[in-house]
C-alpha cells in the first residue's frame, strides 16, 4: 500500500547523504549565492532516469531538471536528501516519514488520491504524467510496430496489481488482443519469464528504465505531483504557481524531459534464426509502386523496371533476408485505397509515412527508409507570404486532399505538378530536398524557385495492406532500422544523379529543332558530296578530306574521344579532336596523317608503364562498362576520367579488340560530393546537421581529442519571427552560423541541433584565454539581421560550455554539462556565456 504512492522505485547508491545543488553551478556560483535565497530540501530515493546522483556529485534526471526550471522562477536553492534503507520498502517508508516529521520541504513523484491529500500539501498542477507500460526484451520479437497484430499477448505482471490489470485488460480489448496473463509474486520473477520466453512483455510504469528492454507500447496516463509536508501551503502555492508559469511559456517541457530520460530506442536489429528463416521460405510479394517520384522510385521507359530508391531499398530486403518481391505499377485512379485493392498487393512501396495516408489507405507503415527536409517550391512571381490564398498542384496519389480544402489542382505526376508552377498554371507544390533538385536539374524550370520549411520534413516508408503479417512487419523494420548509412547513403547518392543516358534523351527533347536542322544539313552535305563524287573522283577525293577536318571539328564540340584498342597488334588509337576538347593524351603516340587521331604502338607495356592498372585494364581487358579514374591534365590541373570500353569478339567468342569513349565528368563528381555533402549538413545554415555533428563530436570525446564543448542560443528569438516573420527569422540564423564559422578553426565542429539552437566541439586543444576570447567576441558581436523591408536589427546569443582539456567524456555528459551552464547563462540576465570545467577536473 505504501509503495502504491510512489511512481516508481529503483536500488539507491548506498548510505544516506545531503548535499546541495543548483542547476549545477560551479563551486564558486554556488557559493556565493545571495542570503535571503530560500534553500529548499528535498527528499529523494535515486531512481535511474527519475533522480539519480552521479559519481562526480551532480544530480540528473527528470525530477532533477524539472527542479532547475523552477528555480529559475524562484530563485531557490536545494538540498538534495536521500532516503535510507536496505530495500525499496525501507526507503520509501523513511521517504515519507522524513516528509511527516518536516525533515524535507519537498518530495516528488507523488500520485493522487484523496486519502494522501489530508496528509500532505498538494498543488493543482502536476509536473509529469506517468503511464502503465509493457516493457519488451531487446532481443524479442515483440515490437511497437507488430504489438497490436499479434493476436496474442502474453503479459508479466504482479498477482496484486489490481489497478494495472484492468488498465492492460482495457488496452487490450480495445486493440482486439487475446490476453494471457504470466502471474508473478515479485519484479524478478517477471523479468526471468519474459527473458526466457513464457511471456511477451512485463507490465510497469513508463518511468522505470530497465536494462534489457525497451518500451513496446504505453497507456492509462496518471499524473504525478510534488508535495509538501501538512500545513505548508507557502511552498507548495509558490510552487503551484511556478509550474503554471511553465506551462505557459514552455509547454512541452514534460513531453522533451520524458523523451530526454524515459524514451531511449533499441538499436539492435539483428534477425533471429527464425526470422531470417521466415523471410527466405516467404512467398513473393506483389509490391505496388506509385506514380514516378524520381529518384525515390520510376519505371525505365524502356525495360518498364523499377529503378530508383525504393528498388535500391528492396534489394538490400532480399540480399540480407531473403525476401523475394514482385513489381506491380500501379494505376491512376481516383480513388486510391480501391487502386491498391485491385492491383491484389501486399504492400505498396514509397507511401508518405503519416497517419493520415496509413489510415485513408488502410495499410499498415513500416519504419520510413528515407528522410527529407520538406521544399515549397513556387513560382517566382508569387509572394511566399500569400500561399494561403494561392492555388496548390498536388500529385494524383494526394488528390483525396482536394475534397477536405479548396483551391487545388491534381496532376498525373510530381513532375507535372513542377511543370504546371513553372508555367503558372498552379502558384506553388511541395517536393522535398531529393525530388526538387532532381526535377529542376533536368527540367526547363526557370521560373520555379524553392523555399525550406524548417518545420517539416517528409518520410517515405512501405504500406502493408491490412491484416499485416506481424512476422513479416517485424523482418522489414529490423532490416530497414538496421540499415547502415553508408549503405544507405550509396542507394540515394545511386539513385539521385542522372545517368548519362537519360541526359541525352532530355537534350534531345529540349533541342529537336536544333537536332532536326543539324540533320538536314548533314543530308544536303552527303547530297553534294554524293554530286561531287559523280563529277569527277579528283575533286570528290578532296572534298572528302575537308568534310572529314569539318565533322572533326563538330566531333570535338561534344567533349569525348573514341579509342580503339587492337589485342592482335597491340596499338591503340585514340580520336585527336583540335582545341580545347581534347581530353587525354597519349605520350609515345604518333599522330595521323590528316591529324584526326593518335596510334600508340606496344601500348600495353607503355600504358602499364606510366597509368595505374585500373586504367590499363579500361583500356585493353575491360571487366566492366565503365570505369572512372582521377586524372592529372596537360594543364596541370586534377579531375576526372570516364572511360567506357566494350570488349569486341569474334565469331569464335575470342576478344579480338576493345572500344570506347573517353569523357570528363568533373561536374558530375561535384555534383556527386555535393550530394554528400548535403546528407550530413543542415538545410539552412550549411552547418553540420544534429546528428552528424552528434556522431562526430560524440567521437571526439570519446577519444579525449575535445578541447570544449559550447552550446550557443539565440536571446528570445521566437519574438524574432512572431515580429519580422520567419524569412527574417531564417536569415537570423545563416547570419547566426555565419558568426560562429568565423569564430572558430576550420577543423572544429560547428553544427545546428534544432531551432536556433547550434553547439560548437573544438577538435584538439585550446588555450583557456583563447576560448573566453571568441566567446566574449561572439557575444560582442552578436547577430544582425535585416527584415523584409531591409530594416537592420540584431539578436543576442548565450553560450554555455565545458571545457575538457583532453578529458575523455561521453557526449550526453558533456551536453548536458554544457546546456546547465547555458541555463546559467540565460539566468543570469543572457548575452552572455558561462563556461565550466568538465566535471572531475
Amino acid at each position: 500500500m505504501l509503495l502504491a504512492c510512489m511512481l516508481a522505485l529503483a536500488p539507491a547508491l548506498p548510505g544516506v547523504e545531503a548535499s546541495r545543488a543548483f542547476a549545477q553551478t560551479t563551486e564558486t556560483a554556488s557559493g556565493s549565492a545571495p542570503a535571503q535565497q530560500r534553500v529548499v530540501k528535498v527528499g529523494y530515493i535515486d531512481l535511474k532516469g527519475m533522480i539519480e546522483r552521479n559519481d562526480d556529485g551532480s544530480f540528473s534526471g527528470y525530477t532533477y531538471d524539472y527542479l532547475v526550471h523552477v528555480a529559475q522562477y524562484t530563485g531557490w536553492t536545494y538540498e538534495f536528501v536521500e532516503a535510507p534503507g536496505e530495500t525499496d520498502d525501507e526507503r520509501a517508508l523513511a521517504l515519507l516519514d522524513m516528509l511527516d516529521n518536516g525533515d524535507v520541504d519537498l518530495e516528488g513523484t507523488m500520485v493522487y488520491s484523496a486519502q494522501l491529500a489530508e496528509m500532505y500539501e498538494y498543488p493543482q498542477n502536476s509536473y509529469g504524467m506517468a503511464h502503465t507500460a509493457l516493457f519488451a526484451p531487446d532481443n524479442g520479437t515483440l515490437t511497437q510496430t507488430n504489438l497490436i497484430t499479434r493476436g496474442t499477448l502474453r503479459v508479466a505482471l504482479y498477482q496484486s496489481a489490481k489497478q494495472r490489470r484492468e488498465e492492460l485488460m482495457y488496452f487490450c480489448d480495445q486493440n482486439n488482443l487475446k490476453l494471457e496473463t504470466v502471474e508473478c509474486s515479485s519484479f524478478a520473477e517477471m523479468q526471468s519469464r519474459t527473458l526466457s520466453g513464457e511471456a511477451d512483455a512485463l507490465l510497469d510504469v513508463d518511468v522505470n528504465i530497465h536494462d534489457g528492454f525497451n518500451m513496446a507500447a504505453w497507456f492509462a496516463a496518471r499524473p504525478y505531483f510534488f508535495v509538501a509536508p501538512h500545513g505548508q501551503r507557502e511552498i507548495i502555492d509558490e510552487l503551484d504557481a511556478t509550474i503554471a508559469r511553465i506551462n505557459e511559456s514552455d509547454p512541452t517541457l514534460q513531453n522533451t524531459l520524458r523523451s530526454k530520460y524515459f524514451m531511449e530506442s533499441n538499436e539492435n536489429y539483428t534477425l533471429t534464426e527464425d526470422e531470417l528463416a521466415f523471410a527466405r521460405n516467404h512467398r513473393p510479394l506483389r509490391v505496388g509502386v506509385l506514380s514516378d517520384k524520381q529518384p525515390v522510385q520510376s519505371f525505365d521507359p524502356a525495360s518498364g523496371e523499377l529503378k530508383g530508391v525504393t528498388r535500391g531499398v528492396l534489394d538490400y530486403l532480399s540480399n540480407e533476408a531473403g525476401l523475394k518481391f514482385e513489381i506491380v505499377q500501379l494505376e491512376r485512379s481516383d480513388d486510391m485505397a480501391a487502386a491498391i485493392k485491385a492491383a491484389d498487393v501486399d504492400m505498396v512501396g514509397g507511401i508518405d509515412a503519416n497517419y493520415h495516408v496509413s489510415e485513408s489507405l488502410d495499410l499498415s507503415l513500416s519504419a520510413p527508409y528515407l528522410t527529407a527536409s520538406t521544399l515549397i517550391v513556387y513560382n517566382k512571381f508569387i509572394n511566399p507570404d500569400e500561399f494561403p490564398t494561392k492555388k496548390l498542384a498536388v500529385p494524383w496519389e494526394l488528390s483525396s486532399l482536394a475534397k477536405s480544402r479548396g483551391n487545388i489542382v491534381v496532376y498525373d505526376t510530381l513532375e507535372a505538378c513542377l511543370e504546371a508552377v513553372n508555367d503558372g498554371e498552379a502558384d506553388y507544390t511541395y517536393a522535398n530536398t531529393y525530388t526538387a533538385p532532381y526535377y529542376t536539374s533536368i527540367g526547363n524550370l526557370g521560373n520555379v524557385l524553392t523555399l525550406p520549411e524548417s518545420t517539416s520534413a517528409s518520410t517515405t516508408a512501405f504500406g502493408f495492406v491490412r491484416p499485416v503479417e506481424p512476422e513479416l512487419l517485424l523482418v522489414v523494420d529490423k532490416l530497414v532500422r538496421g540499415l547502415p548509412s553508408e549503405q544507405r547513403d550509396s542507394i540515394m547518392y545511386d539513385n539521385a544523379l542522372i545517368d548519362q543516358s537519360e541526359q541525352v534523351s532530355l537534350f534531345v527533347q529540349d533541342h529537336l529543332l536544333e537536332i532536326a536542322l543539324g540533320c538536314i544539313t548533314l543530308l544536303m552535305v552527303v547530297i553534294v558530296l554524293l554530286a561531287l563524287y559523280l563529277r569527277t573522283r579528283t575533286r570528290a577525293g578532296q572534298r572528302m578530306r575537308e568534310e572529314n577536318r569539318r565533322f572533326q571539328k563538330l566531333y570535338g564540340l561534344t567533349n569525348e574521344q573514341l579509342f580503339e584498342y587492337s589485342m592482335e597488334n597491340d596499338t591503340l588509337i585514340l580520336s585527336n579532336p583540335k582545341g580545347p576538347n581534347v581530353i587525354a593524351e597519349i605520350p609515345n603516340s604518333e599522330q595521323s596523317e590528316d591529324g584526326s587521331y593518335r596510334i600508340l604502338h606496344h601500348a600495353h607495356a607503355q600504358i602499364a608503364s606510366s597509368s595505374d592498372p585500373e586504367m590499363l585494364d579500361a583500356f585493353t581487358s575491360p571487366s566492366r562498362l565503365a570505369t572512372d579514374l582521377p586524372y592529372k591534365f596537360a594543364n596541370g590541373e586534377d579531375g576526372w576520367l570516364r572511360v567506357i570500353s566494350n570488349l569486341v569478339t569474334d565469331d569464335a567468342g575470342r576478344p579480338i579488340s576493345v572500344i570506347g569513349k573517353v569523357v570528363r565528368i568533373d561536374d558530375e563528381v561535384r555534383e556527386r560530393m555535393d550530394l554528400s555533402k548535403r546528407a550530413h549538413h543542415d538545410g539552412l545554415t550549411g552547418l553540420l546537421n544534429w546528428e552528424t555533428f552528434r556522431e562526430r563530436a560524440g567521437e571526439l570525446l570519446s577519444n579525449g581529442k575535445a578541447g570544449a564543448l559550447l552550446i550557443i542560443d539565440a536571446d528570445d528569438f521566437k519574438s524574432v519571427n512572431d515580429t519580422y516573420g520567419h524569412l527574417a527569422g531564417d536569415g537570423a540564423l545563416r547570419k547566426t552560423a555565419e558568426t560562429l564559422r568565423g569564430a572558430f578553426r576550420p577543423n572544429d565542429l560547428i553544427g545546428r541541433l534544432g531551432g536556433d539552437e547550434f553547439a560548437v566541439c573544438l577538435n584538439g586543444s585550446i588555450d583557456h584565454d583563447q576560448l573566453v576570447e571568441r566567446c566574449a567576441r561572439i557575444i560582442g558581436e552578436g547577430v544582425a539581421f535585416v527584415d523584409q523591408d531591409d530594416a537592420k536589427h540584431s539578436v543576442t546569443l548565450s553560450i554555455g560550455g565545458v571545457e575538457l582539456k583532453g578529458a575523455s567524456a561521453s557526449y550526453r555528459s558533456a551536453y548536458q554539462q554544457a546546456d546547465n551552464a547555458l541555463y546559467r547563462a540565460k539566468n543570469e540576465g543572457k548575452d552572455r556565456f558561462v563556461i565550466e570545467k568538465v566535471a572531475g577536473k
